[in-house]
């Protein structure tokens, strides 16, 4: 599978596992992070209105206007499509302002129709944004996860959880997803059309 790291510019989080990623790239203030986190990263993308400081000579660059349709991290989602990339690790998404945050989901989202995993990585919230049409969840101790749907999901079945359930419809205007368990070490989740999103929290 071919990774790549995401760097936006939401709150600052974790950089677990970005070691996984073959390519980094930085949006806006993601860069500063990457400076204040000894990354660097191979492409940096932005119109620059929440990072003023020089780039490093040998970094690449796509200068945005600011005005425009796409956000950085939508048209880095477009260049990740072109680049061939099969799984986005997604880092600061989470836990700023909200618009940006959901825009960010929306960009994952984009990705699952158009063939991308999408992982968030942060602290306390793991969200994995798929359109495959099987997923295993390892147990994760002292979370629960919850299932959504980015529009309508058909067949949906989830075997080894406290609740189980065979060829559901879930959809994107009612939370019946929320707040599952592990009974086994894994769980298996199988669906038919439509893109999910799981969500994995730790418990409070």
């Amino acid at each position: 599978m071919k990774r790549v790291a995401l760097i936006t510019g939401g709150k600052k989080d974790t950089f677990r596992d970005i070691e996984k990623c073959d390519f980094i790239i930085a949006c806006d203030r993601g860069y500063e992070y990457c400076l204040s986190s000894n990354i660097k990263p191979d492409l940096v993308i932005g119109d620059f209105d929440s990072y003023f400081g020089e780039i490093k000579e040998d970094i690449e660059v796509i200068r945005l206007p600011v005005i425009k349709d796409d956000t950085d991290t939508m048209h880095a989602y477009r260049k990740i499509l072109e680049m061939n990339f099969s799984e986005v690790y997604l880092y600061c998404a989470l836990g700023g302002r909200f618009d940006h945050s959901y825009a960010n989901l929306q960009c994952a989202i984009y990705g699952a129709k158009h063939g991308i995993d999408t992982l968030f990585i942060s602290d306390n919230d793991h969200i994995k944004v798929t359109n495959r049409n099987e997923t295993i969840l390892g147990r994760k101790e002292g979370y629960l996860f919850s299932l959504f749907a980015a529009d309508r999901i058909e067949d949906l079945s989830i075997l080894g959880a406290k609740y189980e359930v065979h060829n559901i419809t879930l959809e994107n205007d009612f939370p019946l997803g929320q707040s599952n368990e592990w009974l086994d070490d894994q769980v298996t989740i199988k669906k038919g059309e439509g893109v999910l999103i799981i969500v994995e929290s730790k418990c409070s």
